[in-house]
């Protein structure tokens, strides 16, 4: 069997360096320390938020950034258990007080008491996240197992009803 030829130029070609345009960046570019005074989202989301009387009202669920990127508004979960039967409110970033507790853990705070929140309007988001996709899924895959149950059980007692017969 013969091999291949394989032309100078493509063997040039699989040789030669890539030609890529060179990118400059400065080392002062990049954050390499996360800088007092700043706090990571996945830390701030889930949070707990209290009244001025150290009441525990709700939790912070999300954050809203506008276009320049900071953050707007913050949306706290308020009511039910464990998540279930909770009710996301929406507030300017501005109102909360983050301050520091004796132990310097972090303690964030809003001029608004729990009764305030639950009667607030709900916040309800224009983008869907993958968990709120999957919980939507669920919902309606749960609906469609009730329904299919509900066919199945009517079925079963005509049958039954067709038997006594």
């Amino acid at each position: 069997m013969r091999a291949p030829m394989i032309s100078a130029f493509a063997v040039a070609l699989l040789l030669a360096p890539l030609s890529v345009p060179a990118q400059t960046t400065k080392s002062e570019d990049f954050v390499t320390v996360q800088p007092a005074g700043q706090w990571l989202a996945k830390q701030f989301i889930g949070q707990a938020v209290t009244n001025p009387a150290g009441e525990r009202i709700g939790d912070i669920n999300d954050l809203l950034f506008d276009k320049s990127g900071r953050i707007a508004n913050v949306v706290i979960g308020v009511g039910g258990f464990l998540g279930i039967g909770e009710k996301n409110v929406a507030i300017p970033y501005s109102s909360l007080a983050i301050t520091a507790d004796a132990e310097g853990k972090r303690v964030v705070s809003v001029p608004l008491s729990k009764e305030r929140l639950l009667a607030a309007p709900e916040f309800r988001p224009t983008e869907k996240t993958v968990y709120m996709r999957a919980k939507e899924e669920a919902a309606e895959m749960g609906q469609k197992a009730v329904d299919t149950a509900r066919d199945l059980t009517d079925k079963a007692a005509k049958k039954v009803e067709e038997m006594k017969k």
